[in-house]
């Protein structure tokens, strides 16, 4: 019961603290200003209470090994910073990876071994919170508990970033699933905090196809009946799969006749969805910023938006820290260029040998600097990787101190379309070892092959050796989406959305040809390809990237 109050006053809080959208950057640029000024000391104090006083803390054993303690952790960063700090800690064992986070393989450092949970990492300073999932699918997706503090925080980025890109006030609609999902429900909330409520929220999933239990439905309701009391309503989903996007984009196209610009919160396919039916009805998006999310913004999407008339704006997140990098309003030749928010996260790299693959890569590793972070990560990899270099824009973010700047962002673990992954260890399972028992042949006669379209479309594609002689596609291909959907313990995976949503957009298919093998000609189960083109041809070629 106990839970239920704090939840309710945490909500009651939050929406009658609500600003104005001058209000809310004014806030934000003294907030932000003031984080990166003391980021070493708010890092060093989270460590302090929330590690190494916390006696559940998962990184205890990782730094009890190597007799590292919090004086020299201290001593560390006042003389080389909180990267460096970073780096000497990973180089002693410090680190997780996503799986050891997440709990699929034990954690094994100088002869020690043991399993983590992903509740282990826990923020223990959260009081007033509701849960939602990660867009991916493993283990349901990360549980992620939200606190209302936390809300507002994040709600101040929103307004720094919407005010950077001439849209602080500009008409603003969402498109994105349904709660469980984090996206929708969060930004919803955040947008109405800095007094510019989201006007719209498109679903591309209907709400009667998500099975959630009475506990997340009742709050749900609570949430939007809350925001009513208290005369500030939210705007409640409306069904929009992915082949209505005319629906959003009639939308923009009418609230531009109105505004110079408005604003769509959505993932980068979604964006793409949108402007390719402007384009066949014949509609202006000319103004519209898309702030586009969850899957990786690459050149031929940013170009479909841009052809419209309109802007993308990449925004990199990760459910357990939430936003941690957004793009500015300088152009940049990265098409995901974004700046690093250096008061919340610290970020650096380490070697890792991707599984079931020959790739090495420089993965993210993930420290949280806020105190509301979701969860309390110290050298946590996430299954993403990148370019990390120091910001030359001279832009607003530059100026406040968002100096790094990260590109280039791709995922080394999960296949991520219409901004809803499948991790490998799902898939691998489904292509190794059910496809063939289902329907005979080896772990090798199949394979996933990942692409994108000539509109910047993610596509799959089920390769199936011809090896198999009698086969109904079919029936594979049916087998094979019902194989993800059921792929997890929890009915409230997001595997849920996720099937629905590539069944809308017919992005799997099968192929009847042989896997292709990589480089060194091994047979992977999944196989990512990329379209490049050479600095000297017109023409295009196919890479393998993982």
């Amino acid at each position: 019961m106990r839970k239920y109050i704090r939840f309710v006053n945490g909500l009651r809080n939050f929406i009658k603290t609500r600003m104005t959208p001058d209000e809310a950057i004014q806030s934000a640029r003294m907030l932000l200003q003031a984080r990166i000024a003391a980021r070493e000391e708010n890092f060093l104090n989270l460590a302090e209470k929330g590690i190494f006083r916390y006696p559940k803390s998962p990184y205890l054993k990782l730094l009890d090994a190597r007799r590292i303690r919090f004086e020299d952790l201290k001593s560390w960063v006042e003389q080389r910073g909180i990267e460096e700090s970073l780096r000497i800690l990973q180089a002693e064992g410090v680190f997780f990876t996503v799986d050891e986070f997440k709990g699929k393989t034990p954690v094994v450092r100088n002869g020690i071994q043991w399993w983590c949970q992903e509740s282990m990492f826990d923020n223990p300073f959260l009081s007033s919170a509701y849960e939602v999932r990660s867009g991916a699918t493993r283990s349901a997706g990360t549980r992620i508990r939200i606190d209302f503090e936390y809300l507002h925080q994040r709600s101040l980025y929103d307004a720094f970033l919407l005010n950077i890109h001439g849209c602080l006030n500009s008409p603003i609609a969402n498109w994105f699933p349904v709660f469980p999902g984090a996206p929708g429900i969060n930004s919803s909330m955040r947008f109405g905090h800095i007094g510019n409520r989201a006007q719209c929220w498109f679903s591309q999933v209907d709400e009667d196809n998500i099975q959630v239990n009475a506990e997340k439905k009742w709050g749900t309701r609570l949430i939007f009946a809350v925001h009513r009391l208290y005369g500030y309503p939210l705007a409640e989903p409306v069904y929009a799969s992915l082949n209505d996007a005319h629906k959003v984009a009639c939308w923009a196209a009418r609230v531009l006749t109105e505004h110079p610009s408005c604003v769509v919160y959505t993932f980068a396919a979604s964006a793409v969805r949108i402007c390719i039916a402007a384009a066949e009805a014949n509609l202006s998006l000319k103004g519209t910023k898309f702030l586009v999310t969850g899957e990786p913004l690459t050149p031929q999407k940013k170009r479909e938006i841009e052809s419209a008339g309109a802007r993308a704006i990449p925004v990199y997140g990760i459910s357990e820290a939430g936003v941690i990098a957004a793009g500015c309003d300088k152009e940049n030749s990265a098409s995901d260029h974004c700046h690093l928010y250096k008061d919340t996260i610290a970020l650096i790299t380490h070697k890792h040998t991707v599984t079931h693959s020959d790739l090495t890569i420089e993965s993210f590793l993930f420290t949280s600097l806020l105190y509301e972070s979701p969860k309390l990560l110290l050298n946590v990899g996430m299954g993403d990787y990148g370019d990390i270099a120091p910001s030359k824009c001279g832009c607003e973010f530059a100026k406040t101190g968002f100096d790094t700047s990260i590109s280039g962002i791709r995922s080394y673990e999960k296949l991520t379309g219409e901004g809803v992954t499948f991790v490998d260890t799902d898939l691998i399972r489904i292509i190794e070892k059910e496809l063939p028992e289902k329907f005979g042949g080896r772990s090798t006669d199949y394979q996933i092959v990942e692409r994108e379209d000539a509109r910047g479309l993610p596509q799959l594609q089920l390769m199936v050796s011809p090896r198999i002689k009698s086969l109904n596609e079919k029936e594979v291909l049916s087998q094979f989406m019902l194989l993800l959907k059921n792929s997890e313990d929890s009915p409230e995976s997001w595997a849920q959305s996720g099937t629905e949503m590539w069944k809308q957009a017919k992005m799997v298919g099968v192929k009847r040809d042989s896997p292709i093998p990589t480089a060194s000609g091994k047979i992977l189960p999944f196989y990512v390809v990329k379209t490049v083109k050479r600095a000297t041809e017109t023409s295009r070629e196919t890479q393998e990237v993982h």
